[in-house]
């Protein structure tokens, strides 16, 4: 009996030790990456795969190195959409609302795509990779948004993608965290309702103040050039009456002293002729002419009975 019981004892502790060392055989599938813990401390790594560990003593973690994570930012899906139904959405506010370089407030919608390309650092290295890539995100996009106005955070959703991708991979490998970022997508960039309103005054007046800067820029195209015509007109005729009123002044002096001079050569003379020219001016137009002929008789004469010549030379002889 002893002996028939010695070989039921040898082939269950083989069975037992080939369950044993069974156990300890694990596959890696395609695309992931195995880390090899003895008593806790990293001793391996190993590819796609079956492989064996000692159990009891050594373990193993999985991380997929090709799956792309897909993570939120100011939103979370509650429900996936499927045929006919749409899915839900659910708003994170203290995520996504952030202020742009003016003082405006912007709501933000964005995802960002990642794989692990070090199962090591990501699973050890870094206390929540995943709350940990959030923060950095948000760091990020908060700073850029922060360098914007709000017209150019909304209107340039591609241009802050291009930029915060690199700056955000680099931030994560200051992490070394073992992450690569894959993409990063904006959603949407909107003004929150409660700030809307007064958004939209705001744009109205902007438009109010630009609709007013061109109508006064046209009116001054409008005004200058005439203001400017006239200006130049009146000027050139203050010029021309200038010119004139001097040439008339100077043409007035140079027969003054013509005059002048003939009369200081010939008084007498002078006197005589300058006072039958001015009697000719003085008479020309008079009806009538009254002359005194030394007695006590008085002559009445008109003009066309007598000479201006005659008056005067009358005149000049009864003088």
């Amino acid at each position: 009996m002893k002996k028939a019981k010695l070989p039921v004892i040898i082939l269950c502790v083989v069975a037992l030790f080939a369950l044993i060392a069974w156990s300890g055989v694990y596959r890696v599938g395609q695309g992931e990456e195995a880390l090899v813990l003895t008593f806790g401390e990293v001793t391996g790594k190993q590819g796609p795969g079956i492989h064996w560990h000692i159990p009891f003593v050594q373990s193993t973690i999985k991380e997929s190195v090709t799956t792309i994570h897909t993570m939120e930012y100011g939103f979370r899906t509650a429900k996936q959409g499927g045929i006919g139904t749409a899915a839900t959405y659910l708003d994170e506010d203290d995520e996504g609302v952030m202020l742009t370089s003016d003082n405006s407030i912007v709501s933000m919608e964005a995802i960002y795509l990642y794989t692990i390309r070090d199962v090591k650092q990501y699973t050890f290295d870094v206390d929540d990779p995943e709350g940990t890539l959030q923060l950095a995100f948000e760091a990020v996009i908060r700073r850029n948004i922060q360098n914007r106005t709000l017209d150019d955070a909304l209107l340039n959703k591609e241009e802050i993608e291009n930029e915060v991708l690199p700056d955000f991979q680099a931030l994560i490998d200051s992490y070394e965290m073992g992450v690569k970022i894959n993409d990063v997508r904006i959603q949407n960039i909107t003004v929150p309702k409660d700030v809307a309103r007064a958004y939209e005054d705001v744009n109205n007046a902007k438009n109010e103040k630009t609709k007013r800067l061109d109508e006064a820029e046209r009116y001054k195209n409008n005004i200058l050039p005439t203001a400017r015509s006239n200006a130049y007109l009146v000027t050139a005729q203050a010029e021309a009456y200038k010119a004139d009123t001097i040439a008339s002044a100077q043409a007035d002096v140079a027969v003054f002293n013509a005059i002048l001079e003939k009369y200081k050569a010939s008084p007498n003379i002078m006197r005589t002729r300058l006072l039958i020219e001015t009697l000719e001016d003085v008479l020309s137009s008079s009806g009538k002419l009254y002359i005194v002929d030394g007695g006590e008789t008085t002559k009445l004469l008109t003009i066309g009975e007598v000479s201006a010549e005659d008056a005067a030379a009358a005149i000049g002889g009864d003088k």
